[in-house]
Protein backbone atom coordinates (compact mmCIF):
# COMPACT_ATOMS: atom_id res chain seq x y z
CA UNK A 1 0.00 0.00 0.00
CA UNK A 2 2.76 2.30 0.73
CA UNK A 3 3.94 2.24 -2.86
CA UNK A 4 0.59 3.30 -4.32
CA UNK A 5 0.37 7.10 -5.20
CA UNK A 6 -2.10 9.33 -3.54
CA UNK A 7 -4.85 9.96 -5.83
CA UNK A 8 -7.35 12.47 -5.86
CA UNK A 9 -11.06 10.82 -6.38
CA UNK A 10 -14.37 12.46 -6.51
CA UNK A 11 -17.61 9.61 -6.60
CA UNK A 12 -20.62 9.58 -7.55
CA UNK A 13 -23.39 6.66 -6.37
CA UNK A 14 -26.08 6.24 -9.14
CA UNK A 15 -29.46 5.64 -8.78
CA UNK A 16 -30.47 2.57 -8.60
CA UNK A 17 -32.80 3.33 -11.58
CA UNK A 18 -30.29 3.41 -13.70
CA UNK A 19 -29.48 -0.38 -14.24
CA UNK A 20 -27.95 0.27 -17.61
CA UNK A 21 -24.81 2.22 -18.62
CA UNK A 22 -26.15 3.68 -21.62
CA UNK A 23 -28.83 5.70 -19.51
CA UNK A 24 -26.15 7.09 -17.51
CA UNK A 25 -23.90 8.55 -20.01
CA UNK A 26 -24.52 11.24 -22.37
CA UNK A 27 -23.88 10.38 -25.60
CA UNK A 28 -22.88 7.39 -24.94
CA UNK A 29 -23.03 5.58 -29.15
CA UNK A 30 -19.94 8.12 -29.21
CA UNK A 31 -17.96 6.70 -26.19
CA UNK A 32 -15.06 4.45 -26.54
CA UNK A 33 -15.45 1.61 -23.82
CA UNK A 34 -12.44 -0.54 -22.36
CA UNK A 35 -13.18 -3.63 -20.08
CA UNK A 36 -10.77 -2.82 -16.81
CA UNK A 37 -9.56 -5.99 -14.75
CA UNK A 38 -7.46 -6.42 -12.34
CA UNK A 39 -5.93 -10.38 -13.31
CA UNK A 40 -8.80 -11.74 -13.89
CA UNK A 41 -11.48 -10.18 -12.56
CA UNK A 42 -13.53 -7.26 -13.68
CA UNK A 43 -13.37 -4.47 -11.80
CA UNK A 44 -15.21 -2.00 -14.13
CA UNK A 45 -15.73 -0.29 -17.47
CA UNK A 46 -13.83 2.91 -18.81
CA UNK A 47 -15.70 5.22 -20.74
CA UNK A 48 -14.07 7.86 -22.61
CA UNK A 49 -14.10 10.65 -25.59
CA UNK A 50 -11.51 11.76 -28.01
CA UNK A 51 -9.14 13.90 -26.29
CA UNK A 52 -8.31 17.29 -28.76
CA UNK A 53 -6.22 20.40 -28.69
CA UNK A 54 -8.01 23.81 -28.15
CA UNK A 55 -6.22 27.62 -28.04
CA UNK A 56 -6.61 29.31 -24.74
CA UNK A 57 -9.27 31.84 -24.92
CA UNK A 58 -7.07 34.28 -23.29
CA UNK A 59 -4.79 34.34 -26.07
CA UNK A 60 -7.42 35.87 -28.62
CA UNK A 61 -9.68 38.17 -25.71
CA UNK A 62 -6.35 39.80 -24.08
CA UNK A 63 -4.11 39.90 -26.77
CA UNK A 64 -6.13 40.60 -29.91
CA UNK A 65 -4.44 40.02 -33.38
CA UNK A 66 -0.65 40.38 -31.58
CA UNK A 67 -0.16 36.50 -32.16
CA UNK A 68 -1.22 34.48 -34.33
CA UNK A 69 -1.68 30.73 -32.78
CA UNK A 70 -1.91 28.31 -35.75
CA UNK A 71 -0.51 25.70 -36.92
CA UNK A 72 -0.72 27.21 -40.70
CA UNK A 73 0.81 30.04 -39.90
CA UNK A 74 3.38 31.17 -42.71
CA UNK A 75 6.56 29.62 -41.62
CA UNK A 76 8.29 33.57 -41.92
CA UNK A 77 5.99 34.52 -38.71
CA UNK A 78 7.23 31.10 -37.10
CA UNK A 79 8.78 33.40 -34.27
CA UNK A 80 5.45 35.11 -33.21
CA UNK A 81 3.46 31.79 -32.43
CA UNK A 82 2.72 31.01 -29.10
CA UNK A 83 2.24 27.53 -29.20
CA UNK A 84 -0.04 27.16 -26.42
CA UNK A 85 -2.36 24.95 -26.16
CA UNK A 86 -4.93 23.25 -23.61
CA UNK A 87 -5.51 19.85 -23.72
CA UNK A 88 -8.98 18.67 -22.33
CA UNK A 89 -9.50 15.01 -21.66
CA UNK A 90 -12.52 13.26 -20.09
CA UNK A 91 -13.33 9.74 -18.79
CA UNK A 92 -15.39 8.32 -16.68
CA UNK A 93 -15.18 4.68 -14.58
CA UNK A 94 -18.41 2.78 -13.97
CA UNK A 95 -18.16 0.11 -11.61
CA UNK A 96 -20.95 -1.75 -10.16
CA UNK A 97 -20.84 -2.99 -6.62
CA UNK A 98 -23.30 -4.47 -4.13
CA UNK A 99 -26.34 -4.09 -6.64
CA UNK A 100 -25.06 -0.39 -7.28
CA UNK A 101 -23.14 1.87 -9.82
CA UNK A 102 -20.92 3.89 -8.36
CA UNK A 103 -18.98 6.71 -10.97
CA UNK A 104 -15.22 7.77 -10.91
CA UNK A 105 -14.74 10.96 -13.22
CA UNK A 106 -11.17 11.75 -14.77
CA UNK A 107 -10.61 15.17 -16.06
CA UNK A 108 -13.81 16.35 -17.63
CA UNK A 109 -14.93 12.89 -17.05
CA UNK A 110 -18.24 14.44 -14.93
CA UNK A 111 -19.38 16.20 -17.78
CA UNK A 112 -20.00 12.46 -19.37
CA UNK A 113 -22.63 12.27 -16.38
CA UNK A 114 -26.56 12.77 -17.64
CA UNK A 115 -27.74 15.12 -15.24
CA UNK A 116 -29.96 13.53 -12.49
CA UNK A 117 -28.26 10.37 -12.30
CA UNK A 118 -26.57 10.53 -8.91
CA UNK A 119 -27.90 10.41 -5.61
CA UNK A 120 -28.20 13.77 -4.50
CA UNK A 121 -25.94 14.08 -1.07
CA UNK A 122 -24.04 11.06 -1.52
CA UNK A 123 -20.96 12.88 -0.46
CA UNK A 124 -22.09 14.87 2.16
CA UNK A 125 -23.79 11.73 3.80
CA UNK A 126 -20.86 10.42 3.59
CA UNK A 127 -18.27 13.13 5.02
CA UNK A 128 -20.85 13.22 7.67
CA UNK A 129 -20.95 9.63 9.01
CA UNK A 130 -16.71 10.08 8.40
CA UNK A 131 -15.88 13.73 9.44
CA UNK A 132 -14.91 14.25 13.16
CA UNK A 133 -17.33 17.03 14.15
CA UNK A 134 -14.75 19.13 15.74
CA UNK A 135 -12.74 19.03 13.13
CA UNK A 136 -14.60 21.27 10.38
CA UNK A 137 -13.10 23.19 7.79
CA UNK A 138 -15.40 24.65 5.45
CA UNK A 139 -18.68 24.38 4.74
CA UNK A 140 -20.64 26.25 1.73
CA UNK A 141 -24.23 26.91 2.39
CA UNK A 142 -27.25 28.82 1.11
CA UNK A 143 -29.28 30.94 3.76
CA UNK A 144 -32.78 31.22 3.22
CA UNK A 145 -33.89 34.24 5.62
CA UNK A 146 -34.03 36.60 3.40
CA UNK A 147 -32.87 36.08 -0.56
CA UNK A 148 -31.50 32.95 -0.78
CA UNK A 149 -27.59 33.71 -0.41
CA UNK A 150 -24.87 31.38 -0.80
CA UNK A 151 -21.49 31.71 1.14
CA UNK A 152 -18.44 29.58 1.39
CA UNK A 153 -16.67 29.91 4.76
CA UNK A 154 -13.35 28.83 5.77
CA UNK A 155 -11.74 28.34 9.11
CA UNK A 156 -8.04 29.36 9.99
CA UNK A 157 -7.78 25.94 11.73
CA UNK A 158 -10.06 22.91 12.62
CA UNK A 159 -13.48 23.70 14.55
CA UNK A 160 -17.51 22.50 15.13
CA UNK A 161 -20.50 23.68 13.10
CA UNK A 162 -20.92 26.62 15.43
CA UNK A 163 -18.24 28.31 14.64
CA UNK A 164 -19.49 28.68 11.36
CA UNK A 165 -22.46 30.54 12.27
CA UNK A 166 -24.51 28.21 11.01
CA UNK A 167 -28.33 28.61 11.40
CA UNK A 168 -29.61 25.23 11.54
CA UNK A 169 -33.37 26.39 10.97
CA UNK A 170 -32.75 28.86 7.83
CA UNK A 171 -29.23 27.32 6.40
CA UNK A 172 -29.08 24.34 3.48
CA UNK A 173 -25.54 22.85 3.83
CA UNK A 174 -24.60 22.21 0.21
CA UNK A 175 -20.58 20.89 1.14
CA UNK A 176 -18.60 20.30 4.10
CA UNK A 177 -14.98 19.67 4.49
CA UNK A 178 -13.13 18.57 7.05
CA UNK A 179 -10.22 15.54 9.09
CA UNK A 180 -11.65 12.21 8.80
CA UNK A 181 -11.82 10.47 11.46
CA UNK A 182 -11.30 6.98 9.39
CA UNK A 183 -7.77 6.48 8.08
CA UNK A 184 -9.38 4.67 5.21
CA UNK A 185 -10.80 8.14 3.41
CA UNK A 186 -7.48 10.28 3.92
CA UNK A 187 -6.65 13.02 6.08
CA UNK A 188 -9.22 15.42 5.02
CA UNK A 189 -12.67 14.56 3.42
CA UNK A 190 -15.14 16.57 1.52
CA UNK A 191 -18.42 15.89 0.67
CA UNK A 192 -21.97 17.14 -1.91
CA UNK A 193 -23.27 15.38 -4.55
CA UNK A 194 -19.64 14.00 -5.11
CA UNK A 195 -17.75 12.47 -2.31
CA UNK A 196 -13.83 13.68 -2.92
CA UNK A 197 -11.03 12.33 -1.44
CA UNK A 198 -7.51 12.41 -1.32
CA UNK A 199 -6.38 8.59 -0.73
CA UNK A 200 -3.69 5.68 -1.58
CA UNK A 201 -5.98 3.93 -3.74
CA UNK A 202 -5.72 2.70 -6.56
CA UNK A 203 -7.46 -0.06 -9.43
CA UNK A 204 -6.16 -2.82 -6.94
CA UNK A 205 -8.16 -1.56 -4.09
CA UNK A 206 -11.06 0.37 -5.42
CA UNK A 207 -13.41 -2.00 -4.92
CA UNK A 208 -12.87 -2.56 -1.12
CA UNK A 209 -13.13 1.47 -0.80
CA UNK A 210 -16.33 1.85 -2.80
CA UNK A 211 -17.77 -0.74 -0.23
CA UNK A 212 -16.62 1.04 2.83
CA UNK A 213 -18.15 4.32 1.38
CA UNK A 214 -21.24 2.75 0.91
CA UNK A 215 -21.16 1.53 4.23
CA UNK A 216 -20.56 5.12 5.58
CA UNK A 217 -23.34 6.27 3.23
CA UNK A 218 -25.90 4.06 4.70
CA UNK A 219 -24.98 5.03 8.42
CA UNK A 220 -27.37 6.72 10.16
CA UNK A 221 -24.33 7.80 12.80
CA UNK A 222 -24.66 11.28 11.41
CA UNK A 223 -27.64 12.18 12.94
CA UNK A 224 -25.87 12.39 16.23
CA UNK A 225 -24.03 15.84 15.67
CA UNK A 226 -25.57 16.68 12.26
CA UNK A 227 -29.48 15.64 12.57
CA UNK A 228 -30.95 19.06 11.54
CA UNK A 229 -28.92 18.61 8.29
CA UNK A 230 -31.65 17.03 6.97
CA UNK A 231 -34.86 19.48 7.88
CA UNK A 232 -34.15 21.46 4.63
CA UNK A 233 -32.38 20.29 1.09
CA UNK A 234 -33.02 21.54 -2.65
CA UNK A 235 -34.40 19.19 -4.55
CA UNK A 236 -32.08 18.41 -7.54
CA UNK A 237 -33.49 15.31 -9.21
CA UNK A 238 -35.42 16.35 -12.12
CA UNK A 239 -37.47 13.32 -12.30
CA UNK A 240 -39.01 14.34 -8.60
CA UNK A 241 -38.87 17.90 -9.92
CA UNK A 242 -41.12 17.10 -13.03
CA UNK A 243 -43.18 15.13 -10.72
CA UNK A 244 -43.86 18.26 -7.78
CA UNK A 245 -44.19 20.42 -11.11
CA UNK A 246 -46.79 17.97 -12.23
CA UNK A 247 -48.87 18.71 -8.50
CA UNK A 248 -48.57 22.37 -9.28
CA UNK A 249 -50.40 22.09 -11.93
CA UNK A 250 -53.09 19.66 -10.93
CA UNK A 251 -53.76 21.79 -7.84
CA UNK A 252 -54.19 25.27 -10.00
CA UNK A 253 -56.80 23.34 -12.34
CA UNK A 254 -58.60 21.37 -9.71
CA UNK A 255 -58.32 25.43 -7.64
CA UNK A 256 -56.56 23.57 -4.93
CA UNK A 257 -55.02 26.91 -4.19
CA UNK A 258 -55.50 26.65 -0.54
CA UNK A 259 -51.25 25.84 -0.75
CA UNK A 260 -51.08 27.48 -3.76
CA UNK A 261 -50.68 31.01 -4.42
CA UNK A 262 -48.55 34.10 -6.02
CA UNK A 263 -47.10 36.70 -4.42
CA UNK A 264 -44.03 39.14 -5.43
CA UNK A 265 -40.60 37.50 -5.17
CA UNK A 266 -38.53 40.50 -3.88
CA UNK A 267 -38.16 43.71 -2.63
CA UNK A 268 -39.93 46.63 -4.03
CA UNK A 269 -40.38 49.91 -3.08
CA UNK A 270 -44.30 50.41 -3.27
CA UNK A 271 -44.37 54.00 -3.03
CA UNK A 272 -42.84 53.66 -6.54
CA UNK A 273 -45.53 50.95 -7.39
CA UNK A 274 -48.06 52.12 -9.66
CA UNK A 275 -49.44 48.67 -10.39
CA UNK A 276 -48.90 45.44 -11.79
CA UNK A 277 -50.03 43.57 -14.87
CA UNK A 278 -50.39 40.18 -16.36
CA UNK A 279 -49.42 41.95 -20.08
CA UNK A 280 -46.77 43.89 -21.69
CA UNK A 281 -48.75 46.15 -23.80
CA UNK A 282 -49.14 49.69 -23.50
CA UNK A 283 -52.68 49.70 -24.94
CA UNK A 284 -53.26 48.02 -21.75
CA UNK A 285 -53.93 50.49 -18.90
CA UNK A 286 -55.19 48.19 -16.20
CA UNK A 287 -53.23 47.57 -13.41
CA UNK A 288 -53.97 45.39 -10.47
CA UNK A 289 -53.03 46.67 -7.14
CA UNK A 290 -51.12 43.10 -5.75
CA UNK A 291 -50.69 40.35 -7.71
CA UNK A 292 -53.20 37.28 -7.69
CA UNK A 293 -53.07 33.53 -8.63
CA UNK A 294 -56.90 33.70 -10.31
CA UNK A 295 -56.27 37.30 -11.89
CA UNK A 296 -53.02 35.97 -13.71
CA UNK A 297 -55.37 32.75 -14.73
CA UNK A 298 -58.23 35.07 -16.12
CA UNK A 299 -55.30 36.65 -17.88
CA UNK A 300 -54.63 33.47 -19.88
CA UNK A 301 -56.06 32.49 -23.51
CA UNK A 302 -58.33 29.54 -23.28
CA UNK A 303 -56.02 27.74 -25.27
CA UNK A 304 -52.80 28.09 -22.22
CA UNK A 305 -55.91 27.83 -19.65
CA UNK A 306 -56.80 23.98 -21.52
CA UNK A 307 -53.08 23.55 -21.93
CA UNK A 308 -51.42 24.97 -19.01
CA UNK A 309 -47.86 24.03 -18.39
CA UNK A 310 -44.66 25.09 -16.35
CA UNK A 311 -43.85 26.04 -19.69
CA UNK A 312 -46.24 28.35 -19.87
CA UNK A 313 -45.67 29.70 -16.28
CA UNK A 314 -42.40 30.02 -17.03
CA UNK A 315 -43.04 31.73 -20.24
CA UNK A 316 -45.51 34.01 -19.14
CA UNK A 317 -44.55 37.21 -17.61
CA UNK A 318 -45.90 39.45 -14.94
CA UNK A 319 -44.82 43.43 -15.15
CA UNK A 320 -44.71 45.84 -12.17
CA UNK A 321 -45.41 49.54 -13.31
CA UNK A 322 -43.57 52.72 -11.91
CA UNK A 323 -45.61 55.13 -10.69
CA UNK A 324 -43.45 57.97 -11.92
CA UNK A 325 -43.79 57.27 -15.39
CA UNK A 326 -46.07 54.15 -15.75
CA UNK A 327 -42.70 52.59 -17.47
CA UNK A 328 -42.21 48.80 -16.31
CA UNK A 329 -39.59 48.69 -13.52
CA UNK A 330 -39.91 44.86 -12.70
CA UNK A 331 -40.69 42.03 -14.64
CA UNK A 332 -40.67 38.32 -13.39
CA UNK A 333 -41.91 34.79 -14.98
CA UNK A 334 -45.43 33.53 -13.21
CA UNK A 335 -43.70 30.56 -12.21
CA UNK A 336 -41.11 32.60 -10.14
CA UNK A 337 -44.43 34.47 -8.54
CA UNK A 338 -45.55 30.91 -7.69
CA UNK A 339 -45.66 29.38 -4.06
CA UNK A 340 -47.23 25.79 -3.89
CA UNK A 341 -46.67 23.52 -1.08
CA UNK A 342 -47.52 19.86 -1.16
CA UNK A 343 -47.17 16.53 1.10
CA UNK A 344 -45.59 13.29 0.20
CA UNK A 345 -47.13 10.76 3.36
CA UNK A 346 -45.26 7.85 1.22
CA UNK A 347 -41.57 9.43 2.39
CA UNK A 348 -42.80 12.04 5.19
CA UNK A 349 -41.73 14.95 3.10
CA UNK A 350 -43.19 18.26 3.01
CA UNK A 351 -42.38 19.97 -0.87
CA UNK A 352 -41.84 24.04 -1.62
CA UNK A 353 -41.79 25.91 -4.30
CA UNK A 354 -40.53 29.10 -3.85
CA UNK A 355 -38.89 31.44 -6.01
CA UNK A 356 -38.76 29.18 -8.88
CA UNK A 357 -37.42 26.05 -6.66
CA UNK A 358 -38.39 23.18 -5.15
CA UNK A 359 -37.15 22.15 -1.54
CA UNK A 360 -37.55 19.44 0.91
CA UNK A 361 -38.76 19.78 3.78
CA UNK A 362 -38.31 16.88 6.97
CA UNK A 363 -41.75 16.74 7.88
CA UNK A 364 -41.87 16.43 11.52
CA UNK A 365 -39.67 20.13 11.05
CA UNK A 366 -42.64 21.07 8.94
CA UNK A 367 -45.18 20.26 11.52
CA UNK A 368 -43.68 22.16 14.01
CA UNK A 369 -43.17 25.09 12.16
CA UNK A 370 -46.25 25.19 11.37
CA UNK A 371 -47.92 24.83 14.48
CA UNK A 372 -46.11 27.78 15.69
CA UNK A 373 -47.14 29.71 13.32
CA UNK A 374 -50.64 28.68 14.17
CA UNK A 375 -50.52 29.36 17.71
CA UNK A 376 -49.25 32.97 16.51
CA UNK A 377 -51.65 33.75 13.76
CA UNK A 378 -54.47 32.95 15.94
CA UNK A 379 -53.54 34.96 19.14
CA UNK A 380 -56.18 37.41 19.74
CA UNK A 381 -54.93 40.91 18.67
CA UNK A 382 -55.05 43.51 21.78
CA UNK A 383 -56.03 46.31 18.98
CA UNK A 384 -56.95 46.00 15.21
CA UNK A 385 -55.39 47.88 12.33
CA UNK A 386 -57.76 49.52 9.45
CA UNK A 387 -58.27 48.67 6.55
CA UNK A 388 -55.85 49.61 3.80
CA UNK A 389 -57.02 51.50 1.12
CA UNK A 390 -54.19 54.34 0.35
CA UNK A 391 -51.57 55.03 -2.59
CA UNK A 392 -49.00 53.02 -0.60
CA UNK A 393 -47.36 51.70 2.68
CA UNK A 394 -46.23 55.59 4.13
CA UNK A 395 -49.33 56.81 3.05
CA UNK A 396 -51.35 54.41 4.95
CA UNK A 397 -49.27 54.70 7.82
CA UNK A 398 -49.33 58.88 7.48
CA UNK A 399 -52.85 58.86 7.60
CA UNK A 400 -53.25 56.44 10.51
CA UNK A 401 -51.08 58.67 13.09
CA UNK A 402 -53.14 62.11 11.19
CA UNK A 403 -56.46 60.26 12.25
CA UNK A 404 -55.59 58.99 15.56
CA UNK A 405 -53.01 60.90 18.69
CA UNK A 406 -52.29 57.26 19.68
CA UNK A 407 -49.99 56.85 17.07
CA UNK A 408 -46.63 58.18 15.60
CA UNK A 409 -45.76 57.85 12.29
CA UNK A 410 -41.71 56.57 12.47
CA UNK A 411 -42.36 55.72 8.82
CA UNK A 412 -39.30 56.40 6.17
CA UNK A 413 -37.16 58.00 9.07
CA UNK A 414 -34.67 56.21 8.96
CA UNK A 415 -31.99 56.56 11.47
CA UNK A 416 -28.48 56.02 10.59
CA UNK A 417 -26.15 54.03 13.01
CA UNK A 418 -22.86 52.39 13.59
CA UNK A 419 -21.61 48.61 13.96
CA UNK A 420 -22.47 47.62 10.65
CA UNK A 421 -25.92 48.74 10.59
CA UNK A 422 -27.32 51.85 8.57
CA UNK A 423 -30.59 53.45 7.78
CA UNK A 424 -32.28 51.43 10.30
CA UNK A 425 -36.45 52.34 10.60
CA UNK A 426 -37.45 52.06 14.33
CA UNK A 427 -40.99 50.99 13.08
CA UNK A 428 -43.65 52.20 11.18
CA UNK A 429 -46.20 53.07 13.71
CA UNK A 430 -45.41 53.46 17.40
CA UNK A 431 -48.28 53.78 20.17
CA UNK A 432 -48.69 55.50 23.04
CA UNK A 433 -49.00 52.26 24.85
CA UNK A 434 -46.09 50.97 23.58
CA UNK A 435 -46.37 48.53 20.50
CA UNK A 436 -43.73 48.61 17.69
CA UNK A 437 -45.51 48.29 14.51
CA UNK A 438 -44.09 46.84 11.10
CA UNK A 439 -46.39 47.09 7.93
CA UNK A 440 -45.25 45.65 4.87
CA UNK A 441 -47.37 44.57 2.29
CA UNK A 442 -47.58 40.61 1.79
CA UNK A 443 -45.00 39.30 -0.43
CA UNK A 444 -42.96 36.12 -0.95
CA UNK A 445 -39.95 34.61 1.26
CA UNK A 446 -37.96 37.44 0.93
CA UNK A 447 -39.88 40.31 0.99
CA UNK A 448 -41.78 38.85 4.56
CA UNK A 449 -37.94 37.74 5.82
CA UNK A 450 -36.73 40.93 5.45
CA UNK A 451 -39.53 42.42 7.70
CA UNK A 452 -39.41 40.10 10.02
CA UNK A 453 -35.43 40.52 10.17
CA UNK A 454 -36.00 44.65 10.70
CA UNK A 455 -38.11 44.07 13.50
CA UNK A 456 -35.45 42.36 15.45
CA UNK A 457 -32.39 44.53 14.51
CA UNK A 458 -34.37 47.99 15.51
CA UNK A 459 -36.21 45.90 19.14
CA UNK A 460 -32.21 44.60 19.96
CA UNK A 461 -30.79 47.50 19.35
CA UNK A 462 -33.35 49.87 21.07
CA UNK A 463 -32.92 47.50 24.17
CA UNK A 464 -28.89 47.12 23.99
CA UNK A 465 -28.15 50.75 22.74
CA UNK A 466 -28.59 54.39 24.34
CA UNK A 467 -26.95 56.28 21.71
CA UNK A 468 -29.79 54.54 19.55
CA UNK A 469 -32.32 55.15 21.69
CA UNK A 470 -31.45 59.24 21.61
CA UNK A 471 -31.12 59.12 17.86
CA UNK A 472 -34.97 57.31 17.90
CA UNK A 473 -36.18 59.87 20.78
CA UNK A 474 -35.05 62.87 18.32
CA UNK A 475 -37.47 62.17 15.65
CA UNK A 476 -40.36 60.77 18.11
CA UNK A 477 -42.96 63.86 18.42
CA UNK A 478 -43.20 65.39 21.68
CA UNK A 479 -46.19 63.28 22.71
CA UNK A 480 -44.33 59.68 22.05
CA UNK A 481 -41.20 60.74 23.59
CA UNK A 482 -38.91 58.62 25.90
CA UNK A 483 -39.07 59.88 29.50
CA UNK A 484 -35.39 58.60 29.75
CA UNK A 485 -32.85 57.32 26.46
CA UNK A 486 -30.39 56.74 28.94
CA UNK A 487 -31.89 53.76 31.64
CA UNK A 488 -32.46 50.11 29.43
CA UNK A 489 -35.97 49.89 28.61
CA UNK A 490 -37.83 47.09 30.14
CA UNK A 491 -38.35 45.31 26.97
CA UNK A 492 -41.46 43.36 28.53
CA UNK A 493 -43.67 46.73 28.26
CA UNK A 494 -43.52 46.38 24.64
CA UNK A 495 -44.94 44.38 21.53
CA UNK A 496 -43.55 44.10 18.28
CA UNK A 497 -46.42 43.41 16.15
CA UNK A 498 -45.86 42.28 12.11
CA UNK A 499 -48.87 43.86 10.34
CA UNK A 500 -49.08 42.30 6.89
CA UNK A 501 -51.24 43.71 3.95
CA UNK A 502 -53.18 41.49 2.27
CA UNK A 503 -56.15 41.16 -0.33
CA UNK A 504 -56.86 37.77 0.45
CA UNK A 505 -60.68 37.10 2.31
CA UNK A 506 -58.82 34.25 3.58
CA UNK A 507 -56.81 33.46 7.24
CA UNK A 508 -52.88 35.33 6.74
CA UNK A 509 -50.87 32.71 4.63
CA UNK A 510 -47.24 32.64 4.42
CA UNK A 511 -44.14 31.02 2.73
CA UNK A 512 -42.85 28.17 4.55
CA UNK A 513 -39.42 30.44 4.71
CA UNK A 514 -40.78 33.08 6.03
CA UNK A 515 -42.47 31.07 8.96
CA UNK A 516 -39.31 29.96 9.99
CA UNK A 517 -37.50 33.06 9.79
CA UNK A 518 -40.97 34.44 12.20
CA UNK A 519 -40.79 31.87 14.23
CA UNK A 520 -36.82 32.85 14.70
CA UNK A 521 -37.46 36.63 15.07
CA UNK A 522 -39.72 35.89 17.72
CA UNK A 523 -37.67 33.63 20.05
CA UNK A 524 -34.89 36.29 20.12
CA UNK A 525 -37.53 39.28 20.76
CA UNK A 526 -38.90 36.93 23.21
CA UNK A 527 -35.44 36.60 24.67
CA UNK A 528 -35.12 40.15 25.04
CA UNK A 529 -38.20 40.64 26.95
CA UNK A 530 -40.94 41.78 23.94
CA UNK A 531 -44.04 40.21 23.46
CA UNK A 532 -44.56 39.07 19.74
CA UNK A 533 -47.60 39.57 17.83
CA UNK A 534 -48.85 39.11 14.26
CA UNK A 535 -51.64 41.01 12.62
CA UNK A 536 -53.32 41.14 8.79
CA UNK A 537 -54.53 44.24 7.65
CA UNK A 538 -56.88 43.85 4.91
CA UNK A 539 -56.12 45.30 1.71
CA UNK A 540 -59.48 46.42 0.16
CA UNK A 541 -59.64 47.75 -3.40
CA UNK A 542 -58.55 51.42 -4.20
CA UNK A 543 -61.12 54.48 -4.33
CA UNK A 544 -60.36 57.77 -6.27
CA UNK A 545 -57.81 59.57 -5.68
CA UNK A 546 -60.09 62.31 -3.94
CA UNK A 547 -60.69 60.15 -1.37
CA UNK A 548 -57.04 60.20 0.16
CA UNK A 549 -56.81 63.83 0.19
Amino acid sequence: MNDVPTNRLSIYLIKDSYSDHQSILKNFDKLTKEEIKDGSETIGTLYFGGSHLFEPSWIKDFFGSSFENNKEQNAQDENRKLKLFNASSKAVLLIEHQNRIFAIPFGYGWNLLNHGVWEERFGLKTTLNTVDANNLRRIDKKNMSSIPKDTSEQLSREGIAADFGIDIEQDLIQSITGKSKDETFGKSITGKDALSVSVKIDLTGIKEFLESCYQKYSSDDYKKDFGWIDQIAEVKDPTLTETLNGKLIENIKNNAVEKTWMAVPELVDWADVLGFSYKNSMRDTSRQDDICLSDFLDSLSEDDKNDLSVEILKRKKIFCFNAQNDQIKHQWSAYNCLYCETNDDSNEKTYLLSNGKWYEVEKNFSKQVDTDYQELRNQTPSFTLPAYQHKNENDYNEKIAQNDNQFCCMDRKNISHGGGYSKIEFCDLLTKDKKLIHVKHYGGSSVLSHLFSQGVVSGELFIADKDFRQKVNEKLSDSHKIDNVINRPNASDYEVVFAIISSSDKDLEIPFFSKVSLRNAKRRLETYGYKVALQKIKAEKQEQDETED
